[in-house]
C-alpha cells in the first residue's frame, strides 16, 4: 500500500495541471490590458501546466515502480 500516497499524489498534479491549461486556455484579451499581458499569462499557465503535469507523471511512474516491487 505504499503505492497509494504517490499514486495520490500523482493524479492531484496531473489533475491541478489540466486545470490550469483549461483555464489558461479560455483567457480572452481584455480592452483594458495589453496583448502581450494576455500572451504572457498563457505562456505561464502553460509552463505552470506543463509543471503539473510532469510533477504527475514522476508520481505516478514511482507509484507503479512501487506497486510491483
Amino acid at each position: 500500500m505504499s503505492w497509494l500516497p504517490l499514486a495520490t499524489f500523482g493524479l492531484f498534479a496531473a489533475g491541478a495541471g489540466v486545470l490550469c491549461y483549461v483555464l489558461v486556455a479560455n483567457v480572452e484579451p481584455q480592452p483594458e490590458y495589453p496583448e502581450l499581458m494576455t500572451d504572457l499569462v498563457r505562456l505561464l499557465g502553460l509552463g505552470i501546466a506543463l509543471g503539473g503535469l510532469a510533477i504527475g507523471a514522476v508520481f505516478l511512474r514511482a507509484a507503479a515502480g512501487a506497486y510491483v516491487s
